[in-house]
């Protein structure tokens, strides 16, 4: 049996998630879009754009973790929009918006979690931060 996530590993996770989405708003979401679908399929809903004029992109995602839905969309003119709405038996009950930074230190927790109660994920996640 694997240990626990750190605060320090977890913390380490949502530095580079934060350290790329400052480089590359899309590159993360693709990159994220990618990863949550192979990783957490069934918890994972992504959106992308047909691509009849361009190639396919990501235009949002929305993740379902431990009663909570984390969404990350593009917005019209600010770049990522981040949201968390707490579900109880299928209903939304309150959603909240978030700083991205905020979003993606709760789906580093969140997800760190969920990949710890799953055998195998954990290269998942070393993929994900390394390449």
């Amino acid at each position: 049996m694997q240990e626990p996530a750190s605060d320090w590993e977890t913390l380490g996770v949502t530095g580079a998630l934060l350290a790329r989405y400052q480089q590359d708003q899309q590159a993360l979401l693709e990159q994220l879009a990618v990863f949550l679908e192979t990783t957490v399929p069934h918890q994972t809903s992504v959106k992308r754009t047909h691509g009849v004029l361009g190639p396919r992109r990501t235009t949002g995602l929305t993740l379902d973790l431990a009663g909570q839905r984390y969404t990350l969309e593009h917005a019209e003119r600010s770049g990522l929009e981040a949201r968390r709405t707490h579900v109880v038996r299928g209903v939304a009950v309150r959603t909240e918006s978030l700083s991205v930074s905020d979003w993606l230190g709760e789906i580093s927790t969140a997800l760190a979690g969920e990949l710890e109660r799953t055998d195998g994920n954990r290269a998942a996640l070393d993929r994900l931060l390394h390449g």
